[in-house]
């Protein structure tokens, strides 16, 4: 029922005017600009910022005077990441690169720049200084103003705090790691403190932003280079700042936030913006720049499929999540002519028909590649649509042949996990290391998909060629929506066990071996198996089992930062998928960036070109699109970890 049809119905005298007045308060408050959300869409977006950009913000308030979207926050610079964190639903404006630079969570938009600029007393008669002279004044070299000009007083430096931006950036600009603390100065939060002890003492240096200069202080050159708006814009004075549009990435998991924000930059970027810094002290961007920044805020789409709900939820997420990553560590740091992605997600459910539906919708929103699918069979079918579209697809889960035999995919499809031909060998050549009464009776149990049959069958045959041509090998199927596995060895029970499934699947495996006293088995895993939650679900059962994994590079510094960030990120446990994912993340993001940059280049060309470092060693594709390097390791459960074993 709509509103004006609920209002109708609203009986007469005495309750009409009394729910009149509550419908319509209420209507009031929700289109004021507060923290209510509705549908899990954001009514407002609080602009924070800090007293030395009071000027720009004077615009953005006489601006969006009567937009209820947005709400103005002055707040201290130093509580502005904690700040974007705790709401995502805000964001700042000025400079606090400094705070930020090691949290991927924080991202930023150029809008204008500034300079730090060296200010004295007008008494003062100096009007230039150099680099040089600088280095000795904060080293305690030159500590009288008359080394300089005929102005006989020692010098009092107006200092930043020790943790502040402009401090860091002078230390920088100075080639310092750090300003240390001297005699005969002051430290100070802001701009404004150090304009005001510039006006008490005529002796002192301070430096302030250029958009702080007022006519209480003097401004210097540097090197004969005045602080004009000319000489920042081009980069020629040397201590520009840029000031920049920081928010959180979950800003944009909300449409709506989506959507105020880009109306927001829309203006930042505008000549109407522009023309308003004739009353600031900011610098506006040229016209060249602000073109590059419009052009490169048309992100580029890319999808990632995979199921995130049902019985393989866990690999799904870790195939998402890896593709996440990728993406959100590009944005962060791209330059001014690479191009933001924008990520598509879709939960496949592991189910041909949902997917099929997945790769419609990347078909319609115009995705230029594709990161995905889990299952081979559904790859297969939903490549379909991808080589009728030009969409390019790399898939970190599928390792059927078939996905990239077709020649029709031969430079549109790629995968960055082995093949079934070389899990099969991996796992053959490590059983064949075992003693040999593991190896005497061997099953090998699949999930019944095009995947695991065939997984299975190439399993066989490499057995029987890496072991004793006596061992004996039996084969049976299951479907994931039965539970105790264990009870299709009727007759005899193996000394060994290949599992080709999900991990739930074979931890629960393992417990009901246990629970009817075959816990004596030796446990192989395929790579569904590749996660900490197998052993988390298996606990104990799980010790001493074989799994195979992504072949990690323990000395690749990357590893480490990789999964503290994944950890902090997904508060989950990085496995093999979420590496294979992250990977296809970075080729399709950098096959993008040179795409942008040489248009007659194609998509599918450049990443076939493909050499790149991983967290799994060097990757580069064959003919085909698989991996020309083998990418799988054998991992054993030792102490609830996942080490790598000799075999």
């Amino acid at each position: 029922m709509n509103l004006v049809n609920y209002i109708k119905e609203i009986p007469t005298k005495p309750y009409k005017p009394l729910v009149l007045g509550i419908l319509f308060l209420s209507l009031f408050i929700l289109s004021s600009c507060n923290r209510i959300q509705f549908n899990n869409q954001s009514s407002c977006i609080t602009i924070l910022y800090s007293k030395e950009h009071q000027g720009i913000i004077k615009i953005l308030e006489n601006k969006f005077a009567q937009n209820n979207h947005f709400k103005f926050d002055k707040i201290d610079r130093e509580k502005s990441k904690e700040l974007l964190l705790k709401n995502p639903n805000s964001i700042y404006i000025g400079s606090i690169d400094s705070l930020i630079e090691s949290d991927d969570e924080i991202n930023k938009i150029l809008i204008a720049k500034d300079s730090l600029i060296f200010v004295v007393n007008p008494i003062n008669p100096i009007r230039n200084i150099s680099k040089v002279e600088l280095y000795k004044i904060f080293f305690n070299s030159i500590k009288n103003w008359n080394k300089l000009t005929d102005f006989n007083q020692s010098i009092t430096i107006i200092n930043k705090d020790i943790s502040n931006e402009d401090r860091q950036s002078l230390a920088s600009y100075l080639q310092k790691d750090k300003i240390n603390t001297r005699d005969y100065q002051f430290e100070v939060n802001s701009d404004e403190e150090a304009i005001s002890l510039v006006q008490k003492y005529e002796n002192a240096l301070a430096y302030i932003s250029y958009s702080s200069l007022d006519n209480r202080v003097k401004s210097i050159n540097i090197d004969n280079i005045s602080p004009s708006k000319i000489n920042i814009s081009s980069g020629t004075f040397p201590l520009y700042k840029l000031i920049n549009l920081y928010y959180s990435s979950n800003l944009f998991n909300s449409d709506k936030a989506q959507e105020i924000t880009s109306e927001l930059t829309d203006y930042l970027w505008s000549n109407e913006f522009k023309k308003e810094f004739n009353n600031i002290h900011l610098v506006a961007l040229s016209e060249a720049e602000l073109q590059i920044l419009k052009e490169n805020s048309k992100a580029v789409k890319i999808g990632v499929s995979a199921p995130i709900s049902g019985p393989y939820i866990d690999l799904g997420k870790a195939i998402v999540n890896g593709a996440r990553l990728a993406v959100r560590e590009h944005n962060k740091s791209k330059g001014l002519k690479e191009k933001a992605i924008e990520l598509i997600i879709c939960d496949d459910k592991a189910e041909i028909s949902t997917a099929i539906k997945c790769a419609n919708k990347f078909v319609k929103e115009k995705v230029v590649g594709v990161i995905g699918h889990l299952n081979s069979q559904i790859s297969i079918e939903t490549s379909k649509i991808y080589l009728n579209n030009n969409i390019v697809q790399i898939s970190p889960g599928s390792t059927h042949p078939w996905f990239t035999n077709r020649e029709e995919a031969k430079g549109k499809v790629f995968r960055t996990i082995d093949i079934d031909e070389k899990q099969a060998e991996t796992i053959a050549k490590a059983i064949s290391k075992l003693e040999k009464e593991k190896s005497k009776r061997i099953a090998i149990l699949h999930n019944g998909t095009i995947y695991g049959s065939n997984l299975a069958t190439l399993i066989e045959n490499y057995v029987l060629r890496y072991l004793d041509q006596n061992t004996k090998i039996e084969s049976h199927s299951f479907s994931v929506s039965e539970r105790h596995f264990h009870k299709v060895f009727k007759k005899s029970t193996p000394t060994l066990i290949i599992f080709i499934g999900e991990y739930a699947d074979a931890a629960q495996m393992l417990v009901d071996l246990a629970l009817d006293n075959k816990s004596g088995i030796t446990f192989f895993g395929a790579d569904g198996n590749f996660s900490r939650r197998f052993i988390d679900l298996a606990g104990l059962k799980a010790e001493g089992s074989y799994v195979v994994g992504c072949n990690i590079q323990n000395d690749n510094g990357q590893l480490d930062n990789f999964i503290k960030t994944y950890k902090k990120s997904f508060k989950s446990h990085p496995g093999s998928f979420s590496i294979y994912s992250y990977d296809a993340g970075n080729i399709l993001i950098n096959a993008i960036n040179k795409v942008n940059l040489d248009k007659s280049k194609q998509l599918g060309e450049v990443i076939q070109n493909t050499e790149m470092d991983t967290l799994c060693g060097a990757l580069s594709f064959d003919e085909k699109g698989n991996p020309k390097q083998t990418r799988m390791a054998i991992f054993k459960v030792e102490n609830a970890k996942f080490i790598k074993a000799d075999l």
